[in-house]
């Protein structure tokens, strides 16, 4: 049992509450001072406070037992053979293991400059003996309270970075396991692509023979039956061509070359007036005459008219006009497709472009398709270094657009 402190005792009173049965210590606080009747009294009030008290004689010995017990505070008296207590504290502040451990000074020493000494080493609070032990108690509450919620905050970030570190581990895992999808999709399409294509290529060639009477006269129902496979397997390549384009056009780069625009529109037009025929639409084409020529790929290019005339004629009405416009704008040429179609939603007209989606998508749709198209447009037209732009109203038709760079 502690004795009663003498008149050099730096408390002012003791009376200290007895502690409560049970009692857990929530906190270690470190006392040091070389005065062993001084440790003491202190460790005797601050357990029956509920804390766990740890004390040390001297300097070397605090620093020793602050590296071990990792206390949550430190009184810390100054006079003490070397190292002293200013001088204890600058080292504990200049460890990163114990620089947020609160270190309350204790002195007989009043004057200013002791003061200034103790906030250069570091000291979170500068307490002059004699003191109050209420007063020292309240401080000590004070600063536990801040050390607590450190070290709340030290634990909540390590957990969080222990979640962020298994985070990344499981989207590593999931990234790698999405290449491998990738790559497997790649190779599936790759295979599908030569399979289909063979045989369409066969289909196709004994197809034309037949409808050019090669391999013998044809009764009408019969020329008539030939065109309708011939359209549906230009269809169906379409289809093909499409899906393997998609598939790889982030794969390859396009062959960007000086393209003179008004002959891929009349070429494009022309190829599509069959299937605007059969819908009875009628495609316009208006050339300003001084369309310079452009940066693009000739083949892509062709591929992205044809598919926004073909849904333009697909989705339209009968007897619709739909006009395919190319004019100068600045250093740039801009290409219009305009059609008289039912338009579209706002709802809609932000998804357009999403891949595989289309406004109706019900198995009784009017219009077929994957939903690809559109999709294709934008990574081809971006692939070109520019941006496809739709404006659209219910009932008012659809007007799609897209700049190109003109060749120097």
């Amino acid at each position: 049992m502690a004795s009663a402190p003498n008149a050099d005792s730096p408390f002012t009173h003791l009376t200290p509450a007895p502690a409560p049965e049970n009692a857990q210590p929530t906190a270690t606080v470190l006392v040091v001072d070389d005065e062993p009747c001084n440790v003491e009294v202190m460790q005797t009030f601050l357990e029956m406070e509920g804390l766990r008290v740890v004390t040390a004689w001297d300097g070397e010995t605090a620093l020793a037992a602050a590296a071990e017990h990792r206390p949550d505070l430190i009184l810390l008296d100054v006079i003490m053979p070397a190292p002293d207590g200013y001088e204890v504290c600058r080292r504990l502040k200049d460890d990163p293991a114990t620089a947020f451990i609160p270190v309350v000074i204790l002195t007989a020493l009043r004057g200013t400059q002791e003061r200034v000494r103790g906030a250069e080493a570091g000291a979170d609070e500068f307490l002059s003996k004699p003191f109050d032990p209420i007063e020292l108690l309240a401080r000590a509450r004070a600063l536990l309270r801040g050390k607590c919620y450190h070290d709340q905050v030290l634990a909540a970030n390590a957990a969080l970075e222990q979640r962020v570190a298994e985070r990344t581990a499981e989207l590593a895992h999931a990234l790698e396991t999405l290449r491998g999808l990738d790559r497997l999709k790649s190779d599936f399409i790759a295979n599908v692509s030569h399979e289909l294509r063979t045989p369409l290529l066969h289909m196709k060639g004994f197809i034309d023979l037949l409808a050019d009477g090669a391999m013998g006269a044809l009764t009408p129902k019969q020329v008539e039956g030939l065109r309708v496979a011939r359209e549906a397997l230009e269809r169906l390549e379409i289809v093909v061509d499409d899906v393997i384009d998609f598939n790889t056009l982030s794969e390859q780069r396009l062959a960007l070359e000086p393209v003179y625009l008004p002959d891929v529109c009349q070429n494009v037009v022309q190829g599509i007036a069959a299937t605007a025929a059969r819908r009875r639409a009628r495609v316009a084409l208006a050339l300003s005459s001084d369309v310079p020529r452009v940066k693009a790929d000739r083949i892509a290019l062709t591929r992205v008219l044809r598919h926004l005339l073909d849904n333009a004629i697909k989705f339209g009405p009968a007897h619709q006009i739909v006009q395919l416009r190319a004019e100068p704008v600045g250093q740039r040429v801009r290409v219009t497709v305009r059609d008289q179609g039912p338009g579209m939603a706002p709802d809609d007209l932000q998804r357009a472009f999403e891949v595989f989606y289309q406004s109706d998508g019900s198995a009784t749709r009017k219009a077929g398709g994957l939903g690809l198209g559109l999709a294709l447009v934008r990574k081809l037209v971006e692939a070109h270094g520019a941006q496809i732009q739709v404006e659209s109203e219910v009932g008012c038709g659809s007007r799609f657009w897209f700049e190109l760079a003109a060749a120097e």
